[in-house]
């Protein structure tokens, strides 16, 4: 029950704003010092100054381990003092810049499940126009980003979930056909 009602809290965070669809569409692209490559294993790793990028997808870390499932998908596994991740979304609103972002001592990024999981120190928020608005913490964070739900577990430490007040977008009502009554300083007779 506990479990069921911290994910009910947690996908509050996840907006119905999706990450950017055409990320998935990109090419990755990796950069780092060295690289050490095994064709018959279809694993690579990377180490030193790791950065990868997919789209608006980049993830940072000191040591990138690269596997390619039977089925052709790619895992990778990125650790750092933190790793860090981010991505942007398709906006829910027009004119909003939304980003996720996370950081933890180890990031996992599944292809074929399209998720990210954060081990050690995680941390996930989402910023809007370079604002942080929603933010959570925990020992293990798992984040569907295909469909923008999270599932947060504290190993024995206590999660630690921040969401942002709601935009107060409500107009005040007008009631039609009463004069709108506006500040003065001095009365006035009207003139006859």
């Amino acid at each position: 029950m506990q479990k069921i009602l911290l994910c009910a809290l947690v996908s509050l965070i996840a907006s119905p704003a999706m990450a950017l669809k055409t990320d998935t569409e990109q090419p990755i692209e990796i950069h780092a010092n060295r690289f050490n490559g095994d064709e018959v294993k279809q694993t690579a790793i990377y180490t030193g100054n790791v950065v990868v990028t997919q789209g608006s997808i980049q993830l940072t870390g000191v040591r990138l381990e690269l596997k390619v499932t039977p089925k052709g998908y790619r895992q990778v596994t990125i650790t750092g003092s933190p790793a860090r991740f981010r991505q942007q979304r398709d906006a829910k609103t027009k004119g909003a810049d939304e980003w996720m972002h996370a950081q933890a001592s180890n990031i996992i990024y599944n292809e074929e499940n399209d998720t990210i999981t954060l081990r050690g120190n995680a941390r996930l928020s989402r910023t809007e126009n370079g604002i942080q608005k929603d933010s959570t913490s925990g020992n293990q964070i798992t984040y569907d980003m295909r469909n923008a739900r999270s599932l947060v577990e504290g190993g024995g430490e206590r999660v630690t979930t921040i969401i942002a007040p709601r935009a107060n977008t409500k107009q005040p009502a007008t009631n039609k056909g009463t004069a709108n009554l506006s500040n003065a300083t001095t009365l006035s007779n009207p003139k006859k």
